[in-house]
């Protein structure tokens, strides 16, 4: 005699994707799937996603039935018209399936992603021997992950939510999605970019450094780092002769060795780019002359005159990169490069992302107007113009002057914080040579000839502190271990001095 499996005691089959549904299957514990929702922020779409996981986890079956809108009100502690939203999602990108009279099922067919055999890594194309730009540089890892204990990071660029305004950047969101505004960035714009922030751009941010530019002189890119590509890929090709400060920028360096250029790497002093014989050799010049990079050295208004007049007189172009220049104030500023060249021959860089957030990646290159057509062109070919949103949302946050209300808090932070790091400084490294200008948020450190700053990052990385070695902006064959930068973006003045006084325990550590 055949046994069935109720004879047998054994538990009936729950029907999983792909196959077929058992319509006999037992209720599906929905409070245990539903269970760890914040109700406090944005519970729809929470809900809408613990129910997508179960899905697509294969915790519930095909064609099991959802408890009804006011049943998982209840079951929550959400309102129903939340509870009602998230169901109807669901229904609209085809999870779920509501039956009239019936209530709400899951669907026979989810959109779940079919899962496929995993490849042998070792069949398949060479793919080495086919990549046409040789090898890349892998981005280099700034300092060693912190060990247990409190994380001092004196890591450069990274956000600092303290001094982040995320109330009226929500504010600037908002406004941007609404109905007429979404009409306006939410077209193609082909090769274009929004208007409004182009406009920004030109009364509120340039006019600051001296710039008044037109706006077939302004293109908005990804960051800084897509207006360095565009550029390079633009201005330099086989042979061409470029120029970049040493130390310096490593990832300029690497966009100049995928154009085959050749690269000239240029002296610095106290006061930035120095003016030497090499200058005369090169067809273009990158410099950073607010704070040069990573050094902060300023360079003088006089030597900056110097460098316009000599790059007129030898023939080459200058493509100014800002760093870090909107924390100086007006009165302390010297003027861009680009506001004192009347021969054209300045490219100047900016970015808005790195001090507002660096996750938002927007930047902007002013140039000729044949310069910016050509940029444009090039740009299109890669993705056609930035996000829109991302646009819109930056031109109303700098409109309603939440921008400078900003850098004028974080000037002011950034003061005390800079204060308080040459304190301690002084006072635990004090056989260090440390550099810093006013309004940069980094420190330039050389510590005592012979030490290896390698094994320093991973010693005090085990103490709980990350710090970034000086050796990987230094772009020739020789490269001295013995540099520190350190920044201030992150931690407040009363942590800094903590911070510090473990560094120099690790450097002791360290031998």
């Amino acid at each position: 005699m055949v046994q069935t499996r109720r004879q047998t005691g054994q538990p009936e089959p729950v029907a999983t994707w792909p196959g077929t549904r058992n319509r006999r299957q037992p209720p599906v514990a929905w409070e245990r799937i539903l269970a760890p929702l914040d109700r406090q922020d944005r519970a729809h779409i929470q809900l809408m996603q613990a129910v997508i996981d179960a899905i697509e986890g294969n915790r519930v079956p095909q064609g099991a039935r959802l408890p009804s809108g006011r049943d998982l009100a209840r079951m929550l502690g959400i309102g129903r018209n939340t509870a009602m939203a998230a169901l109807a999602g669901l229904v609209e990108q085809g999870y779920l399936v509501a039956r009239e009279r019936s209530g709400v099922f899951v669907a026979d067919r989810p959109p779940v992603p079919v899962a496929r055999p995993r490849q042998n890594r070792n069949e398949g194309l060479h793919w080495q021997r086919r990549l046409g730009t040789g090898p890349v540089a892998e981005p280099e890892t700034a300092g060693a992950d912190a060990g247990p204990g409190p994380r001092y990071s004196f890591l450069y660029g990274q956000l600092d939510m303290s001094l982040f305004p995320a109330a009226q950047w929500r504010e600037c969101e908002r406004a941007a999605l609404s109905v007429l505004e979404i009409a306006r960035w939410g077209r193609d714009m082909v090769d274009e970019d929004d208007a409004e922030l182009v406009e920004q751009l030109r009364k509120h941010v340039l006019p600051h450094h001296g710039i008044w530019a037109r706006p077939d002189e302004i293109i908005i890119t990804l960051g800084g780092q897509q207006g360095r590509y565009l550029v390079a890929q633009l201005l330099s090709r086989q042979g061409t002769r470029a120029g970049i400060e040493n130390p310096g920028m490593p990832d300029m360096a690497e966009i100049l060795r995928l154009t085959g250029a050749d690269i000239r790497l240029l002296a610095l002093d106290e006061d930035g780019l120095v003016l030497s014989p090499q200058l005369d050799t090169c067809d273009v010049v990158y410099a950073t002359v607010g704070h040069q990079n990573p050094t902060t050295a300023t360079m003088p208004l006089a030597r900056r005159q110097a460098l316009l007049e000599r790059a007129a007189s030898r023939d080459f172009v200058i493509v100014e990169d800002t760093f870090e220049t909107e924390f100086l104030g007006d009165a302390a500023m010297p003027p861009a490069l680009k506001s004192l060249d009347t021969g054209h021959r300045v490219v100047y860089i900016g970015s808005l992302s790195k001090l507002v957030a660096p996750g938002l990646r927007v930047g902007f290159v002013v140039a000729h107007p044949v310069v910016v057509r050509k940029l444009r062109a090039l740009r299109r070919l890669m993705h056609r113009h930035p996000p829109g949103n991302n646009q819109r949302a930056l031109a109303i946050f700098i409109k309603h002057g939440h921008y400078r209300a900003y850098l004028r808090r974080a000037a002011s932070e950034l003061g005390r914080r800079s204060a308080a790091m040459a304190t301690a400084l002084d006072r635990w490294l004090p056989d260090c040579r440390w550099r810093h200008c006013a309004g940069a948020s980094s420190f330039w450190i050389e510590l005592p000839a012979g030490t290896d700053g390698r094994r320093l990052v991973q010693a005090a990385g085990r103490v709980g502190v990350s710090i970034d070695c000086g050796d990987r902006f230094f772009l020739g064959a020789d490269r001295p271990t013995h540099f520190l930068r350190l920044a201030v973006s992150t931690m407040n003045a009363a942590q800094i001095e903590a911070g510090i006084r473990l560094l120099a325990t690790a450097r002791t550590d360290a031998g």
